[in-house]
């Protein structure tokens, strides 16, 4: 049976999880990389094999990323210092008022 400090070392140096740890930290970042207009009504959902899922709170606003796509991922990379970012997909649906709080 493994111990759980293995277990864990074996999680932790996967690169995919360093990765998933450095996207969440940029993903903090939200409001700031977005702009204030933008982070009112879509917010980040997850992040998933550098493909970041975004929630807006409508039709109209999940355009509005489409529209500034290319932008917001320059601004993500650059704020993550790497090229974590390769696409956003955005979703009409209402942001998790948990994210929305503690922002």
């Amino acid at each position: 049976m493994k111990r759980l400090n293995e277990m864990l070392e074996g999680a932790i140096g996967r690169p995919d999880m360093l990765r998933q740890s450095r996207a969440q930290r940029v993903m903090r970042l939200w409001r700031e990389v977005a702009g204030e207009g933008i982070a009112a009504h879509c917010v980040p959902d997850k992040y998933e094999k550098g493909v970041l899922w975004l929630a807006a709170s409508g039709s109209a606003w999940a355009q509005e990323i489409r529209l500034k796509k290319d932008e917001l991922l320059l601004k993500l990379n650059e704020a993550a210092g790497e090229d974590l970012f390769r696409d956003l997909r955005v979703g009409t649906r209402p942001p998790r008022r948990d994210w929305i709080a503690e922002r």
